[in-house]
């Protein structure tokens, strides 16, 4: 397992002959940013006994034998729980020549195309040029610890060139084809802001621990001691498409390497048959009675020569050319003299071979590629532009629920690119957010969607949710003729609406009718009939149903009894981590 040794002298950049570690450069507070985690790791690799996943059973036992070197272990566990997230480049001796042929199957027109639509399916950009944003804190922060949450956001998009609508899109794409991408987070001069992010090769770095304080540090070329580097963890932001439970697929073009290989041998199968059932084959009969062996294969020769067609295909330009010509001719005519020893004789012979024109074979095969791109199958309708966009949840295939849940996946392990140097940047602003497990659980991320697309899909829940309130307000009676279902149990479990929606809600209510806030009612809901805090009650007292027309059980407070963990509906443009 990869380490370093702390007591190397600091080299200075001019000088590449010793392995750089900046110890002198990074101030105490990366590195105790660096340390950030690791009090509970430390404990849990002393309570370990078994041995993990990830770990290496025979190294093990020989670090046990040879006095169970607390350091070693602790690295080897670390590293086993790192690569339970994601997988390290370094380690997979095959990766290298891996990514050469991952590369050259992502410039194939099949799978550049299905790259190209799962990246714009994850990064959509708005009008102002943003893919995302972050979800605002609780009320339990300060506001001052908000209000820059959302400015330190704003400035590392900026820094990170992700307004320029173009970047964060490559990243992603990267992400696919290679299966990892790495980056180094570039501060300021005083160690206090973060300015940039540089990418570098994933390859080059292995993640390790440093033995005197058992930080996590990820070393740049291990095998190299002229540029080995070695890098706090608050320096390096490393992603990779997936962990190392996962066998088969290092990137989304490795799943796809298969069944278009498959597809395309089918497809020259068939396009060979093809060309050999337009060839013409010609049939040469010249007689050579009389001729010595010699003058037969002179013979021979110079008739193969002025007849024999040499055809070139120009891969790169599509053409052919025939003997030299790129002017295909009609038709040939071959003249042969008459003489004692006979004449030649020329006949067209038909092809034979099995007929490979039928589409069964091929159709499967294609299929098959289709159903490894993940895409949902009728996204491939080119009769009508790929398919409908639904504006019915009754229309939402099982395809389509698969292809988001698969969509948020690659959204979860991309925005770590922000959400890691977000997180630096808010506790060096702030320091006890460092343990602070409310700050560290309240982080979401809002991703763009296409818009329209989630705008008519809202309204339509959103008028079914209401039709079906409806009926439920208007047929489930209790004895008195009264609605059986409180409105607020409509309106938070039917309607979906959230303590913010409610809240709006009553705002544009005073707005609207100009009654005072004293003039609402109860501050809380009771739940049941008894509740002082309802929906829709009018200034006379009288109790209204909003829906259908049918009589409600009580009037709508004018202040919000929020419920504490009610889940609501997302914006309709957007999607939450």
């Amino acid at each position: 397992m990869s380490s370093y040794n702390r007591y190397n002298n600091n080299k200075p950049m001019d000088n590449p002959g010793g392995t750089i570690d900046n110890r002198g450069f990074l101030s105490r507070t990366l590195r105790n940013l660096s340390n950030w985690g690791m009090d509970p790791q430390q404990m849990v690799v002393k309570n370990s006994y078994s041995v993990g996943i990830h770990e290496d059973p025979q190294s093990v036992a020989l670090t046990q034998d040879g006095g169970n070197n607390f350091y070693d272990i602790f690295t080897k566990k670390i590293i086993s729980k790192i690569l339970d997230r994601k997988s390290i480049a370094y380690l997979d001796r095959t990766y290298q020549d891996k990514r050469k042929i991952l590369r050259q199957y992502a410039i194939k027109d099949e799978i550049k195309d299905f790259i190209t639509q799962i990246s714009d399916e994850a990064i959509i950009f708005n009008d102002d040029n943003f893919f995302c944003k972050m979800k605002d804190l609780p009320d339990e922060f300060d506001n001052s610890i908000k209000q820059r949450w959302q400015e330190n956001f704003n400035k590392i998009y900026r820094n990170f060139g992700f307004n320029d609508g173009l970047t964060a899109w490559n990243y992603f794409k990267n992400l696919l084809i290679d299966g990892y991408i790495s980056f180094e987070v570039v501060y300021d001069n005083k160690q206090k802001n973060i300015i940039d992010l540089q990418p570098i090769d994933p390859m080059t770095l292995v993640v390790s621990t440093d033995p005197a304080t058992n930080t996590i540090v990820w070393i740049q070329y291990p095998d190299n001691p002229q540029i080995r580097r070695v890098l706090l963890d608050v320096q390096i932001i490393y992603i990779s498409y997936s962990n190392n439970n996962e066998f088969s697929e290092t990137s989304y073009v490795e799943n796809l390497i298969r069944p278009y290989n498959q597809l395309k041998m089918l497809e020259q199968t068939r396009m060979l048959y093809n060309i050999n059932q337009a060839a013409i084959y010609k049939k040469f009969i010249i007689p050579t009675n009389g001729l010595t062996r010699q003058q037969a294969e002179q013979q021979m020769y110079e008739l193969m020569s002025e007849y024999h067609e040499d055809v070139q295909w120009d891969d790169t330009m599509g053409t052919v050319s025939i003997n030299g010509s790129t002017n295909v001719p009609h038709s040939k005519d071959f003249w042969f003299p008459n003489s004692d020893l006979g004449s030649p004789t020329v006949e067209i012979m038909p092809s034979q071979g099995t007929d490979l024109n039928e589409d069964t074979m091929l159709t499967w095969f294609y299929k098959n590629l289709k159903r490894a791109s993940k895409l949902p199958f009728s996204r491939f309708d080119e009769d009508s532009g790929g398919g409908n966009i639904y504006n019915d949840s009754t229309e939402i295939t099982r395809d389509e629920i698969k292809f988001g849940n698969y969509i948020k996946r690659l959204r979860t392990i991309f925005k770590e690119i922000f959400i890691k140097p977000l997180k630096i940047q808010m506790i060096m602003d702030f320091p006890e957010l460092k343990d602070d497990n409310l700050f560290h659980s309240s982080i979401q991320t809002i991703f763009n969607s296409n818009e329209l697309f989630e705008e008519w899909k809202y309204l339509s829940n959103l008028a079914k949710r209401a039709e079906i309130a409806s009926t439920l307000s208007s047929n489930l009676q209790d004895a008195e003729g009264k609605p059986f279902l409180h409105i607020e149990y409509i309106m938070r479990k039917i309607m979906k609406f959230t303590d913010a929606d409610i809240a709006e809600n009553n705002k544009y209510k005073l707005l609207g009718g100009g009654m005072a806030p004293s003039e609402g009612g109860g501050s809380g809901s009771q739940g049941g009939g008894g509740s002082q805090a309802e929906f829709g009650e009018s200034q006379a007292g009288e109790s209204q149903s909003e829906f259908g027309g049918s009589q409600g059980e009580g009037g709508g407070s004018q202040a919000e009894a929020p419920v504490q963990g009610s889940q609501g509906e997302a914006p309709a443009q957007e999607t939450e981590f």
